[in-house]
């Protein structure tokens, strides 16, 4: 998902925008700012699970590809003793 630079694009945009949005808010709106802050730390964790999710989506992708290779392998060394 990360290597499709529309992901990336929009992840970034949404990050630009929420700070210069949160810069520009008068410093008397404290509700405002604090909601703007709010929307930039979620945006940013968003971005990072996201990113946890698919690695180790793709570690467990990984380890389940070996884990068949492996059983594939004992499968052939087993059925080569039977013949």
């Amino acid at each position: 998902v990360f290597d499709q630079p529309i992901v990336k694009e929009t992840l970034d945009f949404m990050e630009k925008e929420v700070m210069e949005a949160w810069m520009s808010c008068p410093v008397r709106d404290v509700e405002a700012r604090e909601t703007l802050w709010r929307i930039a730390v979620t945006t940013r964790k968003f971005r990072e699970l996201l990113r946890g999710t698919m690695e180790s989506g793709k570690l467990a992708a990984d380890q389940i590809s070996r884990e068949k290779s492996f059983a594939e392998k004992a499968r052939a060394v087993v059925q080569s003793f039977r013949r």
